[in-house]
């Protein structure tokens, strides 16, 4: 997954370090990052060094996001120059094809804290503009002390399950630009425990019912501020869909021999679909020979 960075070691410990020539600097803009191109399809994060023009005043306003294998990174929201032949400002989809996915990893765990400082420019509570905290990852009101940590929705997404059958589905068009096949997965409501989650969303998605409900494990998704929670369950009862429309474009059980092989292990989802259809992520790796592509 995008997060399984190993051997590389992410250290998301809160400082202030002065930022170097060769730490890497992400210019975010709206929803788009500055990226040096490698090639038409290829990109990759800059460095300071990258804009020697510019590099001291950018340093001075770069706010410290975290480091991998003690490379330091760092955000800025003002770019005054750069060049269109050698730059582009990238959508968040870039990163599910960034190559080595440590990188990939780094920006957009940097898009998700840029997200953050921008939806929370002003305090809540009396509307004062916020502050950096100058001791954690947070935002600070200055005049009521009202402080704000960064945003994650926890989801849970599960495999369903009859006999040899895996459930799979595919979204609708305007819902989300994934356009492969997905589990069906969903935000935990208020009051809502991850097991009552699952229940509920399964039944208003696709009108089924689940039993042995078995926790898999997590990942920070940071596409959409959220912690994924990924479990396996097994059909409970009739195996009759009853499609939601408005989410779904469709559904339908599928052999383990139906179920295409993951190109690009980068989400919970796909883990939990080659771990139904081979019996284990190690079985996988054998049989298809997926390369880790950190």
């Amino acid at each position: 997954m995008i997060q399984d960075i190993n051997p590389h070691k992410f250290d998301l410990t809160y400082g202030q370090p002065k930022a170097q020539d060769e730490d890497f600097v992400l210019y975010i803009k709206k929803s788009k990052t500055l990226l040096r191109k490698v090639d038409e399809e290829n990109h990759e994060i800059p460095k300071f060094s990258d804009f020697p023009e510019d590099k001291e005043l950018l340093k001075e306003s770069a706010y410290y996001l975290f480091a991998i294998d003690g490379n330091h990174y760092y955000y800025v929201t003002e770019m005054p120059r750069y060049d269109s032949d050698v730059y582009e400002l990238c959508s968040t989809a870039a990163y599910r094809k960034m190559h080595p996915m440590y990188q990939a990893f780094a920006g957009i765990t940097a898009t998700q804290i840029h997200r953050f400082k921008e939806s929370r420019k002003y305090c809540g509570r009396c509307g004062h503009l916020m502050e950096n905290s100058k001791t954690e990852r947070a935002l600070v009101c200055p005049e009521c002390g009202q402080t704000e940590y960064p945003k994650i929705s926890p989801a849970v997404i599960v495999a369903i399950s009859d006999g040899d059958r895996l459930l799979m589905s595919r979204y609708r068009v305007n819902n989300n630009p994934y356009r492969g096949y997905a589990l069906i997965a969903g935000f935990v409501e208020i009051g809502e425990s991850f097991e009552e989650t699952i229940h509920r969303e399964v039944m208003e998605e696709v009108g089924l019912k689940v039993k042995n409900i078995r926790y898999y494990k997590s990942q920070p998704w940071a596409f959409s501020d959220t912690e994924m929670i990924g479990f396996f369950a097994e059909l409970d009862g009739p195996d009759k869909i009853k499609l939601q429309e408005d989410e779904l474009s469709e559904a339908g059980w599928y052999h383990r021999d139906e179920i295409p092989d993951e190109t690009m292990m980068n989400s919970i989802g796909s883990e939990l679909k080659m771990v139904f259809k081979y019996g284990s992520l190690e079985k996988f790796y054998e049989v298809t020979g997926y390369k880790d592509q950190n």
